[in-house]
């Protein structure tokens, strides 16, 4: 089993650099951090590399020595400076992404949730969380949504990314693999005139939520077989996103 007690070591580098996007996609990694969640992560198939365990946390190396990675204890100041947690758990997985692909995703499900230039990772986190409790079989992402694979949507999933397969590619693409399948798509859309509640959706289905600010595309808009909106009682003039998405997907998924 291999220590390490430098910030220099060329292990602590690599995995220091997976903070960072373009490298997260150079070396198709992300970084899992939490005994819970890699004890998720691999009950669902996740491959891992490497598992991190701060030595002065050894209770847990009796359980995760037995995991598929090499185990590499490490320097309780080195840990600290790697994790992304205010009280790091003493443990973090170095995974491989997953390999989906959007055809098998529309071919094998009738449960979708479609995300058009999601940017914020709280929201991602939130939506692909709540798509896990409402039984939605695949999460397809438009190429300009935030990082799924970021430490803090990762975080913000709860575990539920471990649950759902995903991918990204652009919406035509995504809308000509719905059409293809016979998939009914539902836009949202404060302008709709349908309200969720009252809405005719037969399965398979697929929820298109847009961008926090400017909402769906028009042009996929335009695509979309029906429009529905939520019917609001209050004086607030919009939901979250999040909030917003988690309703319509519990309305339309509920009766699965």
């Amino acid at each position: 089993m291999k220590t390490v007690s430098s910030s220099g070591n060329p292990l602590i580098k690599h995995i220091t650099s997976l903070k960072q996007k373009k490298y997260r996609y150079e070396f198709n990694q992300y970084i899992i951090e939490g005994a819970k969640s890699i004890r998720e992560a691999t009950k669902y198939g996740a491959k891992l590399d490497y598992i991190l365990i701060d030595k002065e946390q050894l209770e847990l190396m009796h359980e995760f020595q037995e995991y598929p990675g090499d185990v590499v204890l490490v320097e309780n100041n080195i840990f600290k400076k790697l994790s992304e947690e205010k009280n790091p758990q003493g443990i973090m997985a170095v995974a491989r992404f997953y390999s989906h692909s959007l055809e098998d995703i529309a071919e094998n499900g009738k449960a979708f949730l479609v995300l058009d230039r999601i940017q914020d990772p709280g929201n991602m986190g939130t939506l692909i969380r709540s798509a896990d409790a409402f039984g939605v079989d695949g999460i397809l992402l438009s190429s300009g949504c935030c990082d799924v694979y970021s430490p803090k949507v990762v975080r913000a999933t709860m575990g539920s990314i471990f649950h759902i397969p995903f991918v990204y590619e652009d919406m035509d693409s995504i809308m000509n693999a719905m059409s293809k399948n016979d998939v009914f798509v539902i836009g949202t859309s404060p302008h709709a005139a349908e309200v969720i509640k009252d809405a005719d959706i037969r399965l398979p289905a697929a929820v298109v939520l847009g961008n926090e600010s400017g909402g769906i595309d028009d042009n996929i808009l335009l695509k979309c077989d029906g429009k529905v909106k939520i019917d609001m009682k209050g004086r607030a003039e919009s939901l979250n996103v999040a909030v917003a998405g988690s309703i319509i997907m519990y309305e339309i998924f509920k009766t699965m």
